[in-house]
Formats: C-alpha cells, structure tokens, sequence
C-alpha cells in the first residue's frame, strides 16, 4: 500500500480545492425560486403552492418540494452558508463514490491526477441546484450497482434502502428516472454473461424486483402519476428550446469556449478509447462499465449541466482501465497533483480562476452583484412602486424571495415552450413587448442590458415609459403615467466592477451601445463620466460612443470618450485601428471603400 507523505498532501491540497469552489458567489438564478416555494410550501402545506407569476405554466409540476424544504430549513438556520454546507455535502456524496469505483485513492499519482481532473469538470455545475442532488443519487446507485456481483440478488434491506434513495429522488428532480434507468443497464449487461458464471433464471429475480421496486418508489409523491407526466413534459420542452437556454446547449455549443470545456473533450475523447478497448478487450466481463460509461458520454455530449455526468457515471470503467496501475515507486510523482491542486486552490482564491472562464461567478459568501438584482431590490424597497413588472427571469426568482407581495412575469420555472418562446421574444423585441402588454398588461419593465439591448434602446425613445432606476447591469422603465413612483437619480453606470472580465465588461458596452441607439446624449456623456474611474476600459465603450460622436459632431462626447483610449483594453488589431481612425476623425475601412 503506498503510504508516501506526498500521498496525504496531494489529496489534501485535491480536498482543499474542492472547499474553496464550492464557496463561490451565488449567480445561478434559480436557487432563490426554490428558496421562495420552500416558503410557500411551509405557508400553505401544499407541495405545489400557487404564486403571482403572470405567466402561468399548466404543464409545471413541482417536483423539487423536497430538495426546496430541505434548501429552506439550512437558510433559515444559518443563512447561504448553511445551504453552501448542504450542497457540499451532497457533492462529497457524489465524489467520494466515483473515487470509490474509479479506485482513483489506491492508483498512486496517476489516480491522483484523474481526481483532479474530475473535479474541474464537475466544477462546471458547481451551482445552487436540485441536479446536484441528482448527480448524488446518480453516483450512489452506480456505485452500489457496479459493486455487486450480477449472481447475488438483492437482500431485502437493500432493496428498502433503494426504494426509499429513489422515492426521496423523485421528490427532488426530474432526473429521478436515473435511477430505474441504472438498474436498467445493470440487467442489460447480464445479457454478456462472464465464462462460467451461473445460469439465468431464479437469481434474475432479485434484479427484476429490483427494478420493479424502483420504479414503484417514483410514483411515491403528492403528484403519484403526476411526477412522470412532467418528466415527460420537460423533455419535450427540451425537444423544443434546447437552444434558447446556454445551460441545455452541448458543451461545444456554448459560447465563448472555455479551457474547462478544452479540458472535457479531452477527458470526453479518453473515456470514449477506453470503452472501445475495454468493449474490444473485455466486453462480458466490463459490459456494465461499458454501458455506464457510454451514458455519461451520451448525457454530457447532449447538454452542458449534464457534464457532471461523464464523471460520475465512468468510475468502474476508469477503476477497470487503473487497475494495478500507479502503485510501485509513484511516491514523488505525487508531487504533480499536490502542487497543481495548490496552485489552482490559490488561483481559485484570488479570484484568477473565475475571471479565466468570464468573471462569473466570484469566489467568497453572498449574492452576485451580477447575478442577483441586490441593489434594485434596495430602490424598489424605497420606491414606492407596487405594480407588475415585466422582468428578466433570472431576477424573478431573487425578487420572489425578497419581496414576495410583487407582481413579477416570470422566473426561472421554464416547462411550457410554447408561452416561453413568447416570452423570450418580448425579452429582445420591442415589437413582441408591445404585443404582449396588449394581452398581459404591466406596469413597468425590468431587463439586462446585455440580454435586451434592442428593447431598453426602445424603451428609451418611448416617451410612454421612464427610466426610474439603472445600474451596471439593469434598466428599470416605469409607465410614465405611474407618477408615484421615484425616480433613481443619476443612474451607476459603473460601480468598481473589474471590466477586464467578459462578463462585465460586456455590460459596460452594451450600455454605451444602446445610449447611442437611443440617442441619449447626456446619459452617455454621464456613462463616460463613470468609466473614466476604471482601470481598463473595453474597446467597445470608446467605439459605439466614438460613433456616435462622429455621427452627430458631437465633439464634447468625441472627447469623453478620447480620454478613455490610455486605459481600453487591448482587442484585435481591426479593433485598436478603428478606435485610433474614429479618435483622429478619418474614415473608418467601410468607407474608404465605398
């Protein structure tokens, strides 16, 4: 057995690691809508209990009042830390069992590394979400599957112990059908028996109840049939919006391309040559490590947040293709994984890692800034606004929690595709708004600048709309004929945000893009104003208000945006060139050739 120090210190630092991703900022949306139904469920004893949403979906079937009771108790008792602590449970679950199949503790630095790795791609959905509890579910039934030889039935304890780890799944979410569809593949690989193994017949049985038993504990729920009903129904919501959603688009769909999504079609590519060697080699011994490993492929080649799932599902055939492998002589070797995982744990803290894959989220406690409407919950606090409000789904839920007598659109609950698809529309076309008021009518619209440039630019030229309230990230319109309602004065344009990250930086320029849409000559010379106090300064500021200067001889707004070219950041060569023509005054390439 290797017991060399490095061992110790290079899981520790592995360990290490895994603590610090996991306290990150919240920026995922949909944490605070279970937050807000946890409420309700405990308000009105009811599993699905109504709220105000406009927008009202038939199809939704609350299959997470478990997973939102159990989110709700930990903040109730200790606030994010406490369902920080939660989910890094349930993580450690999800981990230490494929750690146990893969064999990766007992294959020396090599196992070590594949850890590491491991851990980077699960980090991808390293988020404040019910999947989590599935991809623990998901791992414990591999594990305990993969563990068994297909000769011994089940006892009747372990059949309890499943029925009972499957009914509390399907009262979490809707990958509870994960599980019957593991004891699935487990009885598909008895179908290549190993030489010498025992006939079929009686001790099948035990597996058929198995199965059996698992499907049986998915009906125990307060919506019984109800709860496949809905899986079905989000399955066709995927048929048909798997791409207006990032987190359902395949890994290489998703834009910007991350070295995260570099590093798992690396992994991704590995793990498919070992199933087809362990299949050319092995195939009746290794059959369910095979069909195992060849559905996490499949899941995480399908949808980005099912990247969790290529882990969590190759431990046996990873601990099969590990096998006596890294022991002899791998003491220092250890060294790699330990300074590799330290290195990355002190990236991770200074906030390195996380402006490496676009600034999103942060590492520390707390709302994200970007994420979570924090200050306009603040304003609306103090506003005196008590209407409707067309909004972003991502602040849906945050708002909900917050301030639960507003009357908001929508949040994060997206089944029904038809009145989503409608939805999504109004949230980019100023046309498709209007339409929509028409039949939904509300009283104010709140948006991100970033995702509905067209309909804030819009809103702007709309004499029938104020602007009551604008952030780094946001833009808050009021009817105009709601004259109660404060107005924010002097909207923050720019509140100290590190503008070098993709992600904020884009909301620095789509501010300055749709002021100069709209023609809004002293919010972006106040804009400029702002961002002169940043370090650096996206080139797409200096060249939407370049433009715009250019285009109305507006040299006051020329010059603002001038005094930011010392601190833009650099872009392209095509980029810096035609902010230096537009600062000179000549004509940019398009109109040289014409």
């Amino acid at each position: 057995m290797d017991r060399h120090p490095l061992k110790v210190l290079a899981w520790a630092a592995i360990t290490a690691l895994a603590v610090l991703l996991l306290c990150h900022q919240w920026s995922s949306p949909d944490i605070w809508y279970h937050l807000y139904l946890g409420q309700r469920i405990v308000e009105t004893h009811a599993a699905q209990p109504s709220d105000g949403l406009i927008l009202q979906q038939p199809g939704f079937v609350n299959l997470y009042w478990l997973f939102q009771l159990a989110v709700r108790g930990c903040y109730a008792a200790g606030g994010i830390p406490a369902v920080d602590v939660l989910f890094g449970a349930a993580w450690a679950v999800a981990l230490g069992c494929w750690v146990r199949t893969s064999g990766a503790g007992r294959a020396g630095a090599l196992g070590a590394g594949i850890a590491l790795a491991a851990l980077l791609l699960c980090q991808t959905r390293f988020e404040e979400r019910p999947e989590v509890f599935s991809f623990a579910f998901a791992a414990v039934f591999a594990c305990w599957l993969a563990g068994r030889d297909f000769a011994d039935s089940p006892s009747p304890s372990a059949l309890l112990g499943f029925g009972l780890m499957q009914a509390a799944w399907a009262n979490c979410h809707g990958y509870f059908a994960l599980g019957p569809a593991l004891i699935a593949l487990r009885l598909a690989s008895f179908l290549v028996r190993p030489r010498g193994a025992p006939e079929r017949g009686g001790r099948w049985r035990g597996w058929w109840l198995l199965l059996g038993t698992a499907l049986a504990a998915t009906f125990a729920t307060p919506f019984g049939a109800g709860s496949w009903r809905e899986f079905l129904v989000q399955a066709n919501f995927l048929r048909h919006m798997h791409y207006s959603v990032q987190e359902l688009l395949p890994p290489t769909r998703v834009p910007g391309h991350l070295w995260t999504i570099t590093l798992f079609e690396a992994c991704w590519a590995g793990l498919l040559t070992a199933a087809f060697h362990a299949a050319a080699t092995r195939p009746r011994e290794r059959a369910f490590a095979i069909l195992l490993a060849a559905a996490g492929l499949v899941g995480s080649a399908v949808s980005y947040r099912n990247i969790p799932l290529l882990v969590l599902l190759s431990g046996p055939l990873v601990g099969s293709a590990l096998a006596g492998r890294g022991r002899a002589g791998s003491g220092v070797w250890y060294g790699a994984p330990a300074a590799l995982a330290a290195g990355l744990a002190i990236w991770v803290a200074s906030n390195g890692f996380y402006r490496s894959l676009g600034g999103m989220p942060g590492f520390g406690l707390g709302p994200s800034p970007f994420g979570c409407p924090v200050d306009f919950s603040r304003y609306l606090a103090a506003s005196g606004f008590h209407g409707s409000i067309f909004n972003n789904p991502g602040d849906g839920g945050y708002l909900e929690f917050h301030t639960p007598g507003l009357r908001l659109y929508a949040d994060t609950r997206f089944v029904d595709a038809g009145p989503v698809a409608t939805y999504f529309g109004a949230l980019r076309d100023p046309e498709k708004l209007r339409a929509l008021r028409a039949r939904q009518p509300f009283d104010a619209v709140l948006v991100k600048v970033v995702e509905s440039p067209a309909l804030v630019a819009s809103l702007l030229r709309d004499h029938g709309w104020r602007l009551a309230y604008a952030d780094s990230y946001r833009a808050f319109f009021v009817d105009s004929q709601l004259a109660s309602v404060a107005i924010a004065p002097n909207p923050v344009f720019y509140a100290g945000a590190d503008l070098t990250q993709p992600v904020l930086g884009a909301s620095a320029t789509a501010w300055i893009a749709v002021l100069s849409a709209a023609g809004d000559r002293p919010r972006i010379l106040s804009a400029l104003g702002q961002l002169s106090r940043a370090p650096r300064v996206p080139p797409g500021v200096l060249r939407y208000a370049l433009q715009y200067g250019r285009k109305t001889a507006d040299a006051q707004v020329v010059a603002a945006a001038a005094v930011l070219f010392p601190s833009m950041i650099a872009g392209s060569a095509n980029e810096l060139k035609t902010v230096e023509r537009l600062i000179a005054g000549l004509p940019g390439p398009e109109a040289e050739r014409r």
